[in-house]
Order: C-alpha cells, then structure tokens, then sequence
C-alpha cells in the first residue's frame, strides 16, 4: 500500500522532470535545451503496440495498457518566438515511459526538428535530430521538402538506418546559423 502511494506520486511528476527539469543533461550532450520560448502543447498516450505518436487522441486511455504494464507517453513542445524566414528550431518530441515499477521510469527518446526555409533543392529542408538516451547517441536525417513531402534526394550513399551522426547534424545547424 505504502509502494503504491509513493509509485504513484513519482510516476506523476515523472512527465515533469523530462520538460524543463532535464535541461542540465540535454546540455551536457549538446542538445537544445527548453527555454522561455517553448510551450508543451500536450502530452499524449502511446498506444500500448510499437510505434511513434505524439498527438493526443480521444480514444486512448490507460485502459488498453495490461495491469501494471509500462506506459509510454510523448511530449510535444513547439517554439513560440520563431522566425519562419529563416533557419529555426521548430518542435521537439520527448518520448518516456511511466512505470508501476519507479525504477524503471525513464526517458527514451527526444526528436528536434530543424527547418530552413531558404533551401536551394526544394521549398524547405527539414532536419530531424533524434537523441537515443539509452546510449546518449546523436544523429541526423535531412529531408528536402516540396508541398510537405520528402522529395527523397539522397547525396550521402553510406547512411545509417538511423541517418548520419552527431558530427553531420552539427555541420548542418552551424551552416544554417543555429550553433
């Protein structure tokens, strides 16, 4: 019963600690930190099944979950105070999981996406930064958008499933003016 009060009470402000609070350990990675400018539009549900959602829903609740099963949340952030004709920092996506079991609270995933309206390929480019916190990795997937869809130009032949690395994504916000 005492568990399940204290259980409780931490899983509650776990959405908390990875907004604002967890700007300290996105430094130390190099990554965009929360700031004034920044406003968390909504936390959403994740469906219990493999998959990547940041839009809250109506029809998911807790109840799709298993007794006691880990659930997993999305926080969606946008930035207020953006001037769309040049280089920003438009959103970031903070995935975590809320556990029955505290010690297995935790932050998995945080996407930032980069976009430069001043592309010369198409109307935009669209740079989306994932961070993997399990192994503190960084990387990088550039897409050239054209009526909001990937015109699929591909110049880097040897790239990862997950993109290029942390040393590519920097080259790209220091060219675009944002580092």
């Amino acid at each position: 019963m005492v568990y399940s009060l204290f259980s409780l009470t931490v899983s509650n402000s776990i959405s908390e600690e990875y907004g604002v609070n967890f700007n300290e350990k996105r430094i130390e990675l190099g990554i965009e930190p929360l700031t004034g400018n920044w406003t968390l539009d909504s936390i959403a549900l994740q469906p219990p099944i493999a998959g990547i959602m940041c839009f809250p829903s109506t029809w998911r609740t807790t109840s799709e979950y298993r007794f006691l099963e880990d659930k997993r949340y999305c926080q969606y952030w946008s930035n207020r105070n953006t001037d769309t004709l040049k280089p920003y920092h438009k959103n970031k996506r903070i995935y975590f999981t809320k556990s029955y079991w505290v010690w297995k609270n935790e932050i998995t995933l945080e996407y930032d996406t980069y976009i430069n309206p001043n592309s010369e390929l198409a109307e935009y480019e669209e740079l989306e930064v994932s961070i993997h916190w399990w192994s503190k990795e960084i990387y990088g997937h550039l897409a050239h958008m054209k009526n909001g869809e990937d015109l699929l130009i591909d110049f880097e032949p040897n790239r990862s499933m997950y993109g290029f690395k942390k040393s590519k994504v920097e080259r790209i916000l220091t060219e675009w003016n944002l580092k």
